[in-house]
């Protein structure tokens, strides 16, 4: 397994976002993607959980996955966390702060 990264996540109403994942391996697989969802009060922390999804991809060395959330939970930051297994070097997250809560 060579990368995992959250290359996007942006808000596309008041309680939902998009995010892209891209993951590389060293082989054609199969590799298990996990998705994590999560909402918080503070930025740069993870908050509580708010879902989650795993995926399974196979035949080829490089994936992007596109994916819509509808959030739950009323945290202002919405997050989403993505790792592997086989388990890439280091899980990617990505944060940002919801349009229904003010500027801070």
């Amino acid at each position: 397994m060579r990368s995992v990264s959250v290359s996007s996540l942006r808000q596309i109403n008041a309680t939902v976002a998009t995010a892209s994942i891209d993951v590389a391996t060293d082989g054609t697989g199969p590799v298990t993607v996990v998705i994590a969802w999560f909402t918080s009060n503070a930025k740069g922390e993870p908050g509580a959980p708010d879902g989650s999804q795993t995926f399974e991809r196979s035949g080829a060395t490089q994936y992007t996955i596109t994916l819509d959330h509808t959030f739950q939970g009323k945290g202002c930051y919405w997050g989403v966390r993505a790792a592997t297994n086989p388990t890439a070097p280091n899980p990617s997250s990505q944060q940002i702060q919801a349009r229904r809560c003010p500027i801070g």
